[in-house]
């Protein structure tokens, strides 16, 4: 096989027993962007001197018995609104196009420490809102990868790189792992450190990432979370799962092929031995997306004022409506927002008391035909809200080939149980398919 499809288990294990090296692995991994970037156009900025004297040297470490833990000499796409010291990071904007941090973002110096190896910068809509980057979709290059995270999501969809950052404010994780037929995560509010992440709304952000499993997105977890005591991995889930399904708002919302293929995705848990049961949705839910819009609108026009007042016309349409119907919100409005995702919260648990998890699908739509949109954050943007974890598993396949993704919300700070239900409804799924390379697409 070659290194490039690699799992991060898999190469992990051969690194570690002197099979691979972190310098063949990076070798395979920037033939691939090679081939692939003109056509994908994931990345904004590759460090390829930089990432093969790192490289190098933790090739070094391992042929003197030293090894920094599993993702020792593991390539990594960073989005680019995390800093890195010494390399560019835009945000997507002509504003930053030269910026250069002079430190790591605080996920970024983890990656590092950890022993990853850092390619480059991926490309991500403007300050991470919804102005479409360049990035196509791996698996029909006619077709949105999803957004903000949209360098990332398709960097490990195509088998650029592994795993890869990225960031949530209202679906930017969820959505393009699933338009992509990958795992993301985006896992309890603040769990991984938001330092050095240029932010867009304080009480929404999340940092998440990519990876092509389950057991990928745990060992990625671990090292990006603070102490010895958050081991997520291994997973072992033995029992089937006692799951939530969420029909209302969501089948009323989701196109014919991303409710038929959840549908078939449910029975197929079932079946399994899965204990799958409709549960109804908190009756705040009917107001959450108009509170997370006040809430983001609110706090994206305080992160830009200054900016948006001197350089007006550098901002996209999208980022621009949103930071200017935000100058104009009034704090008590934002206030009753925020007090109502409060009172959502305290909802979910009650929700969930009986259920390991809640389902619903990750998007109402699979990939959308053409770059002019990313596609609709509806079905996620909840659990921004609310700071809840989640993770989007491939589930299936659409007759125009496009790959569906199975959401899973767990419990506040339930990351380790989360796990075990991914892991078991992706062995169930055993979603085994890949896009096709760009050559082969009409």
């Amino acid at each position: 096989m070659a290194a490039y499809k690699l799992t991060i288990g898999d190469a992990s294990r051969l690194i570690a027993s002197g099979e691979l090296t972190p310098s063949e692995l990076l070798k395979s991994l920037l033939d691939r962007i090679e081939r692939l970037e003109p056509s994908l156009e994931a990345w904004v900025t590759l460090d390829i001197e930089g990432a093969r004297a790192t490289a190098e040297d933790l090739t070094s470490e391992i042929e003197k018995g030293v090894s920094r833990g599993p993702l020792h000499g593991i390539p990594v796409g960073v989005k680019d609104i995390f800093y890195t010291a010494g390399l560019k990071t835009t945000m997507g904007s002509p504003i930053y196009r030269d910026f250069i941090p002079s430190r790591d973002a605080v996920s970024v110096a983890r990656f590092r420490d950890a022993g990853a190896v850092i390619i480059g910068k991926t490309e991500t809509t403007e300050f991470a809102l919804a102005d479409p980057a360049p990035t196509r979709n791996p698996w029909n290059l006619e077709h949105t990868p999803g957004g903000s995270s949209s360098g990332s999501a398709a960097a490990v969809s195509s088998g650029m790189c592994p795993t890869a950052l990225g960031t949530q404010t209202g679906g930017s994780v969820i959505r393009p792992a699933s338009f992509c037929g990958i795992v993301g995560m985006k896992p309890t509010r603040d769990l991984i450190r938001r330092g050095g992440v240029y932010p867009l709304s304080w009480s929404l952000d999340h940092v998440g990432f990519f990876t092509r499993c389950v057991d990928d997105a745990a060992m990625v977890l671990g090292a990006l979370t603070d102490g010895d005591h958050l081991d997520y991995h291994p997973i072992d889930r033995l029992e089937p799962p006692r799951l939530g399904m969420l029909r209302g708002y969501f089948q009323e919302n989701a196109d014919e092929n991303v409710w038929d293929g959840f549908e078939a995705a449910t029975m197929s848990l079932r079946d399994a031995g899965a204990r799958v049961e409709e549960v109804s949705l908190p009756s705040t839910f009917k107001l959450i997306h108009a509170a997370h819009r006040v809430i983001l609108a609110s706090e994206a026009a305080s992160v830009h004022e200054e900016n948006f007042k001197e350089r007006m016309t550098d901002y996209r349409v999208n980022l621009r409506g949103l930071v200017a119907s935000g100058l104009l919100v009034p704090a008590s409005e934002y206030l009753r927002a925020r007090r109502l995702g409060g009172r959502f919260v305290e909802e979910l648990e009650a929700v969930m008391r009986d259920v390991d998890c809640l389902i619903v699908p990750s998007a109402p739509t699979p990939a959308l035909r053409g770059l002019e949109s990313t596609g609709d954050p509806a079905f996620n943007a909840p659990w921004s809200l609310s700071g809840y974890p989640v993770m989007t598993v491939p589930s299936g396949i659409t007759e125009d080939e496009l790959p569906l993704g199975f959401q899973i919300i767990g419990k506040l700070h339930g990351e380790k149980h989360l796990f075990g239900v991914a892991k078991w409804c992706e062995g169930v799924f055993s979603f085994e398919n890949a896009p096709r390379e760009p050559s082969e697409m009409a």
